[in-house]
């Protein structure tokens, strides 16, 4: 039986000097936030959102940055605005698309289309892929850095035994494989970040909001439970768990 690994002592060297958060505007994304200034009250928070006005004060200091998570150059640009001085130790992406106006996940192939396809690789694989490709080098050379990633159990392909919501499932097992393929590529340098991919439970956040009906009761999570757990995993993580898949009780799961 797996074993969490939360029920490790907590990593040594304390707060991280600088956290990073991308989609820092979200449901999950802004609890994270709070979760960070009430345990790493030291620590200096980057928040990356598309619209920075959202973001809602907090009792530590911060650094907003614009970004468009579907635009390359605009990521580049934001990461350019982190002080050299910094490092970031800790990154937390959690972004994820699912549904908007247009879209819903499908419940059969005779659905399928290709915008909506495209919508859901751009946000779910390709943009957090290049995000880190630009933050890596931000992050400290003679420290091991952390970086998790919001994935999604529907993502892994072993553990399908529905199908449906094709898009999403599609993407988010491109993710895994992302972080994967990232996580081979840095351990090969000393003290490489540590990358793994973060499974939030169901939240009660928007992107889960329409589906809420069918979660069994108590089993629907607040954003501030959430977010103190993932939290806790990323303190939790060895380099021997770079590449690998987290739920939000520290349990890991097959790709």
């Amino acid at each position: 039986m797996d074993r969490s690994i939360l029920e490790r002592a907590l990593s040594p060297g304390g707060e991280p000097a600088c956290v990073l958060v991308a989609g820092a505007s979200g449901g999950i994304g802004s609890a994270f936030c709070r979760a960070v200034a009430g345990k790493c009250p030291r620590s200096t928070l980057i928040r990356l959102a598309r619209d920075t006005s959202t973001l809602e004060p907090l009792d530590v200091e911060t650094i907003d940055l614009s970004y468009d998570l579907e635009d390359e150059s605009l990521i580049a640009e934001a990461v350019s605005k982190i002080p050299d001085s910094l490092r970031v130790e800790l990154a937390f992406v959690a972004t994820g698309w699912l549904h908007d106006q247009h879209y819903s996940p499908e419940k059969t192939y005779k659905t399928l289309d290709a915008a909506h396809m495209l919508r859901a690789y751009q946000v779910n694989a390709v943009g957090p892929a290049l995000l880190l490709k630009q933050l890596l080098p931000r992050m400290p050379t003679g420290k091991q850095g952390r970086i998790g990633v919001l994935s999604a159990r529907v993502g892994s392909i072993s553990d399908n035994r529905t199908g449906g919501w094709h898009s999403y499932r599609a993407s988010k097992a491109a993710l895994n494989m992302i972080i994967k393929n990232y996580a081979l590529e840095l351990s090969r340098k000393r003290n490489g970040p540590i990358i793994v991919g973060l499974q939030p439970g169901t939240t009660d956040t928007r992107l889960s909001a329409p589906f809420q009906r069918s979660v069994p009761p108590g089993q629907l999570q607040t954003p501030a439970y959430t977010a103190d757990q993932l939290l806790r995993v990323m303190q939790s993580l060895r380099a021997g768990d770079s590449g690998k898949l987290f739920d939000f009780l520290g349990l890991p799961f097959d790709p």
